[in-house]
């Protein structure tokens, strides 16, 4: 095994040092802004579910962000005139990705009342999961406790899985994301979702060995078990050529628990239950997914192409368009390059903005950049006048990256 792997393990697995919770504990001292300990719920759910999830949030009332995706997965047919094989194709589908947080003891309940209410059990509704993080904003997070409570009699018996990560591969070249997602399908990893953004990083703007690398850039999102995803993302890094100039780059960051959507295939289906039922029943057995382990870290992935940083943290800008210019300059004027911005819409549940159209823009940085990026982001924000603004800070374990 190779030194970054054996790295990558001991920060991925029993981490002694969290760069959210030194941000934490740096903030408090100063006793300026005070960041709440939360718990952010995402759920990648088929268009069709939509309202009733906007519908319940509303009543549980929260804040929540909803981004447009798709989501790939395989369509297997046969061949004609009874030849025997089949043929296979990639189909991409409309989706939604809602974001938002709650207090860390409700999160279980709410995950388990969404679960219930979407049918996301049953393979091929969608994914949800929760990531712990601490957020700057106007105030803490509040739900309606009896609402929720209302709901557990109708929630199902469903054992969340955890020891998952969270992927996010950032990619520069139009047309690599279903590469990727290809890729990712292949593996059996998961339903992927891809989602569109505009970076930030200077090089987007200039050129770089006579090559313009577009502002434009394709992210999937990808759920897989904890232990597999070192050698995941080195081989996705190999795969997506990861070690040129401008191509992209790969992070991922801890999910506390959730539910993975298995319905990778679509075909028609030859036993009495498919592969898809039969791996979640399995998951849903075991209580996790290191059953699943099919990859080497030794052997799986060349990693010489990809440099690889442990003890990163995720910083995420949510506001409106107008500030968010100043925020993104900001993180670029203190080192932090490298955001992602995509157009997201609020949907707020105490009923005194409705929808609003905002920013979210996410960075990846070293953990020793944390303070320095955050307090920047502080001192322009609206935080302490307005519960638009909110910034959130999450671990993230490792980042392959090209080795400059």
């Amino acid at each position: 095994m190779n030194d970054n792997n054996i790295e990558i393990e001991k920060t991925g697995k029993n981490r002694a040092f969290s760069p959210s919770r030194s941000v934490w504990r740096t903030q408090m001292a100063k006793g300026i802004y005070t960041p709440h300990r939360v718990s952010l719920i995402t759920c990648m759910i088929n268009n069709n579910l939509s309202s009733t999830l906007q519908d319940f949030l509303t009543q549980l009332e929260v804040d929540a962000y909803i981004e447009q995706a798709r989501n790939v997965r395989e369509l297997v047919k046969p061949l004609p005139f009874g030849i025997p094989g089949d043929t296979v194709k990639l189909r991409s589908t409309p989706s939604t990705i809602f974001r938002f947080t709650v207090p860390r003891e409700n999160v279980k309940d709410t995950i388990n009342a969404i679960i219930a209410l979407l049918g996301l059990n049953e393979p091929g509704r969608g994914t949800i999961f929760s990531q712990d993080l601490m957020e700057f904003s106007n105030q803490p997070p509040v739900i309606n406790l009896a609402f929720l409570a209302s709901k557990k009699a109708e929630n199902e018996d469903v054992t969340l899985l955890n020891h998952l990560s969270y992927m996010i591969c950032v990619l520069s070249e139009n047309g690599e994301g279903d590469n990727l997602a290809k890729n990712a399908l292949d593996l059996g990893i998961c339903v992927p979702q891809l989602t569109n953004a505009t970076g930030n990083d200077i090089r987007d703007q200039l050129g770089l060995i006579r090559v313009t690398i577009p502002a434009e850039k394709e992210i999937v999102h990808l759920i897989m078990p904890e232990h597999d995803s070192s050698s995941i993302a080195q081989l996705l890094a190999e795969q997506a050529k990861l070690d040129r100039p401008g191509r992209g780059f790969i992070y991922q960051t801890p999910i506390t628990m959730g539910l993975i959507d298995t319905y990778m295939k679509i075909g028609g289906q030859k036993f009495a239950a498919s592969m898809e039922q039969v791996i979640a029943a399995i998951d849903s057995l075991k209580g996790n997914t290191n059953w699943r382990r099919r990859l080497d870290a030794e052997g799986s992935a060349d990693s010489r192409n990809a440099c690889v940083h442990s003890d990163n943290c995720e910083v995420t800008i949510i506001s409106d368009e107008d500030r968010i210019d100043d925020l993104r300059a900001t993180c670029l004027s203190v080192g932090a390059t490298g955001a992602t911005t995509t157009r997201i819409t609020r949907i707020s549940g105490q009923g005194e903005l409705g929808k609003q159209s905002l920013v979210r823009s996410a960075v990846s940085i070293p953990a020793t950049m944390a303070d320095t990026v955050v307090d920047s982001l502080l001192q322009i924000s609206t935080i302490d006048k307005e519960n638009v603004d909110k910034i959130k800070v999450l671990d993230s374990p490792s980042t392959y990256v090209r080795a400059l």
